[in-house]
Order: C-alpha cells, then structure tokens, then sequence
C-alpha cells in the first residue's frame, strides 16, 4: 500500500489495483514524437537507453520493435 497526504487526502492506495487504469487510460505518444527522437540522433541502433519512472513502457516497445537493445 501507498500513501501520501498530497494525494486522496492520505488514503491508502494500491497501485497494483490501479495500474490497469493507467494502462487504459494513458495515452500513447504520436508517432511523430518518436520519429523526432530518432532524427535528432537519439535511441537508434547501437546505443544503450536507459529509460526510467516514464510510464509503462509500452510505446517505446512498441516503436522500437519489442526490444531493449538497439
């Protein structure tokens, strides 16, 4: 359980409960946000990218194939 007093006035939560919610609710970036990226030389192939606290993950396995390494 988590708790904060910034949020639901300090209730308890469960993420494990909501995080489904997040999952249907959270939109995914546009394509073009990606191919943005790669244009500027960012998380092309070769490079290590260390993505954190960004979400679920999902677009960027989505975008880049399924994979880790590129």
């Amino acid at each position: 359980m988590i708790s904060s007093k910034d949020i639901d006035n300090g209730q308890a939560f469960d993420w494990g409960k909501t995080s489904g919610d997040y999952a249907v609710y959270r939109d995914l970036y546009p394509e073009e946000f990606y191919q943005k990226i790669v244009s500027i030389g960012l998380c092309v192939r070769g490079q290590s990218v260390l993505d954190l606290g960004t979400g679920t993950g999902y677009g960027y396995f989505i975008y880049f194939g399924g994979s880790g390494r590129h």
